[in-house]
């Protein structure tokens, strides 16, 4: 667990205007710790080995904040792939979290929705942060006020916005006979106006709080960022996510999150990493997955967002993507139908790849006389240097076989003889010839049976 630290001292009861330094962040989101889709159990550590790669991409992410020494790390949803964490993955994260802690480094977690727990009254997987001293800031449900953050250049002003708990509402009398459609609207409703007020209570330099409850006033002047889980109308998908799920959550548009003013929306959720927002300002920012999960994913990009608030830089706010060491995933697909030797058709389509400590997955395709021919000890030995041999998938072209017709005892010689011969291609072109032998057969036999003498 994290030391217990100093809380840090309380902020000036006003803020001067808008200072020229620079605030600089780092944002991440759906870490998904704990899923072991393509992994197996590391001999050395007894752990999935899946969970060790998230594991050396977080730690690689924290050094990266530390190495840039920004102002403040925002993790925007997803921990856990379950909400219910074993303590090993627990452990992990926090382990990998320490060294921003001990750095005094602000670390704001928004609540995800693989964070928290269907059922009404259970405690999310990251709820363990808020008895924790120090600044780690957790939020599973939008804040009454603007919260403000002490950081080495400044305050900085925050808007979370985490994943909307549907139990919560249904909990209510007044709520639970809701149906989807009706649940959804109203959690797009209520969203979208807790923004607005949050934006506005900035605009006319309002109250805000901080995490040790003191209160502040606020300025449009100081950088505000609005950090969320949810779902942005448009988003692209990445491979490993199901479209279905998406279409039913409640959704959002970038106009309703980039609310003047706020200088960044910082967001969790979709795995693909993109900026929502490129044509204008602030930028609304899906910092993407950290790991690769499924091999719909091999050739996306996974990594974080250095993000820079400049108030003397039009526009105000840069975004950098950071790639992480994310396990690499490669796909050889082979179709080896036409080769001589398919064992080298397939060899070498793997030398093309580098499949050097990836998860690889192998398909290939031949007809069924090849079979026999394909040596599979050859390809295992050609994925020696493969982190992990997710499967050698093998397609067969069944042969061309023709149905065989049956010759009965009702068959005419002339019918049978032309089925006979359609069964056998080699002597398909002899069949007028084989007619005619075989009726001039027939007829010499009935000459013979009428004269026996």
């Amino acid at each position: 667990m994290f030391e217990r630290l100093a809380g840090p001292a309380p902020l000036a009861p006003s803020f001067p205007t808008r200072s020229l330094d620079v605030v600089t962040l780092l944002h991440t989101a759906d870490i998904h710790l704990g899923f072991k889709t393509h992994g197996r159990r590391d001999p050395d550590t007894g752990l999935n080995t899946r969970l060790l790669d998230v594991r050396r991409s977080l730690e690689a992410v924290v050094q990266r904040a530390l190495d840039a020494d920004v102002d403040a790390f925002l993790f925007c949803g997803d921990a856990y792939h379950t909400a219910d964490p074993t303590p090993t993955q627990q452990d992990i994260f926090v382990q990998c979290l320490r060294p921003l802690a001990d750095a005094d480094i602000p670390v704001v977690l928004i609540v995800g929705n693989h964070d928290h727990p269907v059922t009404f009254g259970r405690a999310s997987s990251l709820d363990i942060f808020d008895h924790i001293a120090g600044a780690v800031h957790c939020y599973r449900k939008p804040a009454s006020s603007v919260q403000v953050l002490d950081t080495k250049s400044g305050p900085l002003q925050l808007i979370p916005l985490p994943w909307p708990i549907r139990s919560q509402i249904l909990a209510k009398d007044e709520y639970r006979r809701m149906s989807p459609d009706e649940l959804r609207q109203f959690v797009e409703e209520h969203y979208v106006t807790y923004v607005q007020r949050r934006a506005a209570e900035i605009m006319e330099e309002e109250t805000g709080i901080t995490p040790e409850g003191t209160e502040h006033a606020l300025s449009p002047d100081v950088p505000t960022v609005l950090a969320g889980h949810v779902t942005v109308q448009g988003a692209a998908l990445s491979g490993s996510e199901h479209t279905t799920t998406i279409a039913s959550e409640p959704k959002f548009t970038v106009g309703q999150l980039a609310v003047r003013p706020i200088d960044y929306v910082a967001l969790g959720h979709v795995h693909r990493p993109q900026n929502r927002n490129e044509e204008g300002h602030p930028p609304v920012v899906y910092s993407g997955s950290i790991e690769r999960v499924t091999f719909n994913e091999a050739d996306e990009d996974k990594g974080v967002q250095l993000v820079d608030i400049d108030p003397a830089r039009d526009p105000v706010t840069h975004t950098t993507f950071v790639e992480t060491p994310a396990r690499p995933f490669v796909a050889v697909s082979v179709d080896a139908r036409d080769a001589d030797d398919p064992t080298e058709r397939v060899l070498a389509a793997i030398q093309e790849r580098d499949v050097a400590d990836a998860i690889v997955r192998v398909r290939y395709r031949v007809r069924e006389e090849q079979v026999a021919q394909v040596d599979p000890e050859r390809l295992r030995e050609a994925l020696a240097a493969a982190d992990t041999v997710a499967g050698i998938e093998r397609t067969v072209d069944p042969a061309d076989r023709k149905r065989r017709t049956a010759v009965t005892r009702e068959s005419g010689l002339e019918e049978a003889v032309r089925q006979y011969v359609g069964q056998h291609d080699e002597l398909s072109g002899l069949e007028e010839d084989l007619v005619e032998a075989a009726l001039a057969l027939e007829a010499r036999l009935e000459a013979d049976e009428a004269n026996p003498g």
